[in-house]
């Protein structure tokens, strides 16, 4: 099996500070991916002709990276998708863009006052952004790249929802993808709509939001509303890796940083597990060691508890952590919401 997908963080660093982004309790010293690695590390996917696909995001915005329109030029002949906040696209920017990626992806978390209050950003400086990428795809004659929004649901947003599918209609954007939060720190446990069990009444709103995306023509990506018995990793499945802003290849976001996350009310420790650096040995010898093809099969085969429904949990220490489960997993997918779908990423 070998690497078909990349995603690429150009930066940890983010022009922004959003209300429930993780990065609130996350403390690594911020920077962008070193020239000299970055060049090693675009190299090295070259050099793998089974690379379909890639990705740039991670935990910083990557339009707010030093080198963002470079790379962007270097990766043009890929799948390329960009995942952002929407406000660093000026026109040169936009122009790069429209040039060079497949797929934009945009954060839009709400209208406009609920928007300004999770993001402290405009939402109508975003749309004449938008507007101005519609321009130049049209001044090129391109159909690319097909935008989508991203909205992350939580209890204070979740009825804007309907106005974010208006707004996508109206802005020509295809799709709309929406996520459940993750909280990082306890006083955010509260927001989650999503249970382990029965929950009829968000069943009932998905079914709201399913038919208004319907009428307005928009492809809508939904998150599962509960556990589910079924539990398959996209990073695993899509045969894909990450490359974080210091050159660690990691199997997923989640895995890529030290954090914290609420799953169902536990408060959980998050290490960052890299199977290696970009810097110091090759991406296909990283791919291909004992270490990293072990995780993927145990992963793939589900060889890993459920934490989250087991009877034990509310009595186990190994679910303040991720460092190792009960099955000598290192490191533990056990309570990974991302594998329950109920956490969705592209």
């Amino acid at each position: 099996m070998s690497v078909e997908k990349v995603y690429l963080e150009l930066t940890n660093r983010c022009n922004l500070k959003c209300e429930m982004c993780y990065r609130k309790a996350w403390h690594q010293r911020e920077m962008d991916m070193d020239d000299a690695v970055l060049e090693k590390c675009i190299g090295e996917i070259q050099s793998m002709l089974s690379v379909k696909e890639i990705v740039l995001g991670g935990i910083g915005e990557p339009t707010f990276a030093k080198k963002a329109k470079e790379v962007m030029e270097a990766l043009k002949g890929y799948q390329l998708t960009l995942t952002t906040n929407g406000t660093l696209m000026d026109e040169a920017m936009v122009r790069t863009i429209v040039e060079t990626v497949n797929h934009v992806i945009i954060s839009i978390d709400g209208a406009e006052e609920k928007f300004y209050q999770i993001r402290q950003f405009s939402l109508e400086r975003i749309i004449e952004n938008i507007k101005i990428l519609n321009k130049v795809k049209k001044e090129l004659k391109s159909s690319m790249p097909i935008l989508s929004f991203q909205m992350v649901l939580s209890d204070k947003n979740k009825d804007d929802v309907f106005k974010v599918i208006d707004l996508a209609e109206s802005l020509q954007v295809s799709g709309v993808i929406l996520s459940h939060i993750l909280p990082s720190v306890l006083e955010d446990k509260d927001l989650i709509l999503y249970t382990r069990y029965e929950n009829e009444s968000i069943k009932q709103f998905f079914n709201k939001i399913q038919t208004h995306a319907f009428r307005k023509a928009i492809d809508l990506k939904l998150p599962s509303y509960q556990l589910k018995t079924e539990r398959r990793c996209r990073f695993i499945d899509n045969k894909a890796l990450v490359i974080t802003a210091s050159g660690d290849v990691v199997p997923c976001y989640r895995f890529a940083h030290d954090g914290t996350e609420v799953v169902f009310g536990h408060l959980k420790s998050i290490s960052a597990h890299a199977f290696g650096n970009i810097e110091n040995e090759t991406l296909k010898n990283i791919w291909d060691s004992s270490s990293y093809k072990g995780f993927r099969d145990v992963v793939f085969n589900n060889q890993y508890p459920s934490c989250t429904d087991c009877d034990l949990a509310d009595g186990c220490d190994m679910i303040k952590h991720a460092d190792v489960d009960c099955y000598s997993n290192v490191p533990s997918c056990g309570d990974c919401l991302w594998a329950r779908k109920l956490i969705y990423c592209i």
